[in-house]
């Protein structure tokens, strides 16, 4: 992306930023590949969300984070480490029955994810 995306610009990288606000659950009826003021509106809230200033204005970082991208250099290799997993079965209990009522999985799909498990002396 050469230059920041902004409200009444039109483009490929518009649509790609709509199809990433919509899958991150925005409504937005702006025409595809117009950035009007639903989009513009769903970027503001996004950032607001996010602790960021509130320019409706997309950059190449904002971008790549909305896409679901992180830059290497982004990532902190001390904040990557097996003590942030969690310890015990308890907590692994906790953290399963956190992401089923954040709806991330359905018990039904969590339940079929452990079938599929097996024992490592079969592996």
């Amino acid at each position: 992306m050469a230059r920041p995306l902004k409200v009444f610009m039109r483009g490929k990288s518009i649509t790609q930023l709509q199809e990433a606000l919509r899958r991150m659950g925005y409504e937005i009826h702006d025409q595809k590949a117009l950035f009007g003021t639903d989009t513009r509106d769903a970027v503001k809230s996004y950032q607001k969300q996010k602790g960021l200033k509130t320019t409706g204005i997309v950059d190449d970082a904002l971008m790549k984070e909305m896409s679901g991208e992180v830059p290497s250099s982004a990532v902190d290799e001390k904040e990557i480490s097996n003590q942030s997993l969690p310890n015990n079965q308890q907590e692994w209990d906790a953290l399963i029955r956190l992401l089923i009522q954040k709806e991330i999985f359905t018990q039904d799909e969590w339940d079929a994810e452990k079938s599929k498990v097996k024992p490592k002396s079969l592996i």
